[in-house]
């Protein structure tokens, strides 16, 4: 299966490659670029293109070509190199005159259509010598075009052509045909159309072959009484739709079809058509009809004399009519049916009497009518013996009359069909149908039937198939038997005759609008009345445990859901902690980083100048503290303080270089003991400057505030704004510290 779909893929593939390479291979120059071509190049379709001549690259196996509806104003030189070319279509193009020569080597074309261009005038046409060449075309399409007239120009033919067959002139404005004949030069002419042309009368229409003359809708009041005697061959006469059309005696003996429908016509007038075999003459005003009225047609099969104004019909009026086999009479005024009028037609199969003014259904006889329609006559009564006379009647239609009542056995050995739809009637009984042993179907759909019927009714009927019953007032007894039994026989296969919907209650009142099934079930059936009860109690237990099953089932979802979420929150916040963690232990691995990798302050305070040494004051101690190298003693008695005078001090203090010299110092004395101390203003250091006073060795004796000296002595305080404390260090033991001074 797969490999077939990808060969098909392949396939589809391949075409649709083709097809734009194809198109990619055409240059604007090309013949199918510009219009249609088939897989051939045998017929060519250009037309709407807006073209002003023939395209370029048409060859000899063109077959047809179609350049309509474009902007051709002369007729194209080019079509003689197509010497295959049998359809030609130059329709909806500006051409004013046709060449002589414009179908020459035209030996093959067989149709050509020159409608809706502007030819006027028959001179234009060259009629004599533009058709010659083509001596094979059959068809020649004029119409839409302006002659206005038919008669001969000086003696010469209109048109000469010996195999043309079929010229169709429709819509031509042609208002008369007189002198010579227009069709003398068709020598093989057949059908003529003139349809839609403002021609009033017909007049030197002389030719042995033609065999239709359509002149529907034209304004024609009279034909000449010898007029279609110069048509011997004359088979096909369509005139309808000419309103002021008087008919004359007329003769034809090969007339087979005649249509004057739609004429106003006050006679029918067939009786010089002895070989007419269809005639349409409905849609006038024909009043009556007389005794023999057709009595010269025995050849007639198809009569329509409907829509006319026929008030009354005669035993002999159809008499000739032997083979008649359809007869339609409907929408007239006829009142009564003679008993015999449809003896004389002993053919005669349909007969449609439909809206007519028939009081009842008579004593009609027929031995071989079959379909009889009787529908909206205003019918009120059927004679018992009113079918007896139709031995071959099969379909019978009364619908839409006034029927209230059938009369008992009444009898027809071959009625089928029986249609009494949208009568009155209101009740029938065991012998309404019972001399019906053949029929099938029987409607009496939009009646007045209230009780039920009983199955019985149909006992002799073993051919019903079919049995219309809706529309009517049916009153439905559930209780009663006989409507249970007449249901199961209508609805029941295999003999099912009518759908069970279409049997509706129209009363009692609880039941109105229900069908027989829906409103009689619980009573037809009570072990299902029960079985449902019983089914509708377990029904609602198994709905309410599956509810408590649903609802329990979704509090467990619920809840499981709740949990899922929880379980889900705390492992959430189990990792932001850990994730905090992390951050908290790479901050201080980077703290500690930081500090181990810190270059000495004192690496970044550079050494005083010359100039710098020579002002600093000289020192008087040991150099052996300032080596933090020094032994455990050495730092025991470096973390000792001492009492010292300022002098001394402020020497250790810029030998140190910890602290700048004092050079704006102020001297203050103290409330308590008079003791006279400098004070040193504060004053602020760079970065790298704080950051040399922290680590340097001096940093504990930089922030002692007091100095105790003797009585001379004097105490200095030094302030140093750091940036953060720092954590002091002791010298452990019994020591004293720093901070306790």
């Amino acid at each position: 299966m797969n490999f077939q779909r990808t060969v098909c893929l392949l396939l589809c593939a391949w075409a649709v490659a083709a097809e734009v390479l194809d198109f990619e291979d055409k240059s604007p120059n090309d013949l199918c670029y510009i219009c249609s071509c088939n897989e051939g190049h045998t017929e060519i379709d250009c037309s709407r293109r807006g073209l002003r001549d023939l395209p370029g690259g048409l060859d000899a196996k063109v077959k047809k070509l179609n350049i309509s509806n474009n902007e051709i104003a002369t007729f194209p030189e080019g079509l003689s190199k197509l010497s295959n070319l049998i359809k030609l279509d130059i329709s909806g193009n500006r051409l004013t005159e046709l060449p002589k020569n414009g179908l020459s080597n035209l030996s093959a074309l067989e149709e050509l259509n020159l409608s809706r261009n502007y030819l006027e005038n028959w001179i234009t046409m060259s009629p004599n010598d533009f058709l010659v060449p083509a001596v094979n075309l059959k068809v020649l399409d004029l119409s839409y075009n302006r002659f206005k007239s038919m008669d001969n120009l000086a003696k010469i033919e209109l048109l000469i052509s010996s195999s043309l067959e079929t010229l169709i002139m429709d819509h031509c404005e042609i208002e008369s045909i007189s002198g010579n004949s227009m069709l003398s030069g068709l020598g093989n002419i057949k059908v003529l159309k003139l349809n839609y042309n403002p021609l009033v009368t017909l007049q030197g229409l002389i030719s042995p072959t033609l065999r239709s003359l359509y002149v529907n809708n034209c304004q024609l009041t009279s034909i000449e009484q010898n007029e279609l005697s110069y048509l011997p061959s004359l088979i096909h006469l369509l005139m309808a739709h000419n309103y002021r059309l008087e008919l004359a005696d007329l003769h034809s003996t090969s007339l087979r079809f005649l249509d004057i429908s739609y004429c106003n016509v006050l006679r029918p007038n067939l009786n010089g058509f002895p070989n007419l075999k269809k005639a349409l003459v409905n849609h006038n005003m024909i009043r009556f009809l007389r005794s023999y009225e057709f009595i010269n047609n025995t050849k007639l099969e198809y009569l329509d004399l409907s829509y006319n104004n026929i008030g009354s019909i005669k035993a002999d009026t159809f008499r000739g009519l032997g083979l008649l086999k359809y007869l339609d009479l409907s929408w007239n005024e006829i009142g009564m049916i003679p008993e015999g009028a449809l003896l004389e037609m002993p053919s005669l199969s349909q007969l449609k009497l439909a809206r007519n003014y028939l009081n009842q259904v008579g004593h009609i006889k027929s031995i071989s009518l079959t379909t009889l329609d009787m529908s909206a006559c205003e019918i009120h009564t059927i004679g018992k013996d009113s079918l007896e006379g139709l031995q071959s009647l099969i379909d019978l239609d009364l619908s839409r009359n006034l029927l209230s009542h059938i009369p008992d056995s009444i009898s027809s050995n071959t009625l089928k069909y029986l249609n009494l739809n949208y009568n009155r009637l209101s009740m029938v009984n065991n012998f309404t149908f019972f001399m019906l042993p053949r029929l099938t179907g029987l409607a009496v759909v939009g009646n007045r039937f209230t009780n039920v019927w009983n199955k019985a009714y149909f006992d002799s009927n073993l051919y019903l198939e079919r049995l219309d019953l809706s529309d009517n007032m049916w009153r439905c007894d559930c209780r009663d038997a006989n409507m249970y039994d007449f249901f199961e026989f209508v609805t029941l296969e295999p003999f099912k005759k009518e759908e069970s919907y279409n049997l509706v209650c129209s009363s009692p009142v609880n039941v109105i609008g229900q069908a027989w099934l829906e409103a009689c079930y619980f009573i037809w059936y009570p072990t299902q009345n029960v079985a449902n009860a019983d089914s509708l109690i377990w029904f609602i237990v198994v709905m309410i445990t599956g509810l408590a099953l649903c609802i329990l089932l979704v509090n467990c979802i619920r809840n499981s859901m709740k949990r899922r979420l929880r379980a889900i929150q705390a492992e959430r916040e189990r990792q932001v902690e850990e994730a905090r963690d992390r951050l908290r232990q790479l901050r201080l691995r980077a703290e500690q980083e930081s500090l181990i990798n810190a270059p000495d302050p004192r690496d970044l305070i550079a050494p005083p100048s010359y100039d710098e040494a020579l002002t600093m004051p000289k020192l008087n101690s040991s150099t052996h503290s300032l080596c933090d190298a020094g032994t455990g003693k050495t730092k025991k008695r470096r973390g000792r303080r001492k009492t010292k005078s300022s002098g001394d001090l402020l020497d250790e203090t810029e030998r140190n270089g910890d602290l700048p010299v004092f050079e704006d110092t102020e001297l203050s004395e103290t409330p308590d003991n008079n003791r006279r101390r400098r004070r040193r203003p504060p004053r602020r250091f760079g970065s790298h400057e704080i950051a040399e006073l922290e680590h340097s060795p001096g940093a504990r004796r930089r922030q002692v505030s007091e100095y105790e000296a003797g009585d001379d002595s004097v105490t200095i305080e030094i302030e140093a704004e750091m940036e953060r404390p720092r954590n002091r260090r002791h010298s452990g033991g019994d020591e004293p510290r720093e901070s306790n001074f």
